[in-house]
């Protein structure tokens, strides 16, 4: 199943074993013996395994905490809530969740890149990844607005030509100090973005372009 996303409609203290949500959509009592209907809930870094889910959502989802080594805490009412099977939190239970309890040592970092090539790339929102620009022209791309299930992907833009590309939101939606809705690119190869979906706004992590001889990113 794909993951879907709802939020707390109570709070959730450190030793609780039920949870109050939003919606139940997506969320189902397990059959542990044939392996059906497992689904996990992800608040705040901490792994939840659903135990039983009552017929709406006023009843209480009881679950068991601090799933694949993650670290069992309070929750605030209104948090986030990630809903998903097995299958969509293996990542996590493989890699990150190791991470959270034991010191690992990482080999090199290979990021295959999505080349784009057109004047008027859409770049989606749901879709994390490595994005080089590679158009002769200017590329006026258009980034989709992330949904509450994109939190945490990061999207990372790149020039490889000498134009001043421009990233368009469909709101102010770029966190850059102040909201902003276009990201212009200086002209010159090397040049981009690369944010993180953090509450249905794109955070930025760092862009590149500001030497003396290219300029920064422009934000409007």
């Amino acid at each position: 199943m794909a993951i879907t996303a709802t939020t707390l409609s109570a709070a959730v203290g450190l030793t609780d074993t039920s949870v109050l949500l939003a919606s139940i959509t997506g969320v189902t009592s397990p059959s542990f013996q044939s392996g059906t209907g497992i689904t996990y809930l992800f608040i705040d870094q901490e792994l939840f395994l659903v135990m039983n889910v009552g017929a709406s959502a006023s009843i209480p989802v009881l679950v068991k905490r601090g799933m694949g080594g993650t670290i069992q805490t309070a929750h605030t009412s209104g948090s986030q809530v990630q809903v998903g099977g097995p299958s969509d939190f293996t990542p996590y239970l493989e890699v990150v969740g190791p991470a959270l309890v034991t010191k690992q040592t990482e080999g090199g970092l290979n990021w295959p890149a999505i080349f784009l090539s057109g004047s008027a790339d859409a770049v989606p929102g749901g879709v994390a990844g490595f994005y080089v620009v590679k158009t002769a022209g200017v590329d006026a791309m258009t980034l989709a607005a992330p949904t509450a299930a994109q939190e945490g992907n990061i999207i990372s833009i790149w020039s490889d030509t000498a134009n001043a590309h421009t990233v368009t939101a469909p709101s102010a939606i770029f966190a850059v100090g102040a909201l902003k809705t276009v990201a212009t690119f200086p002209a010159a190869r090397g040049a981009g973005i690369m944010v993180r979906v953090c509450n249905l706004f794109y955070h930025l992590i760092s862009s590149s372009g500001t030497g003396t001889n290219s300029g920064p990113v422009v934000w409007t």
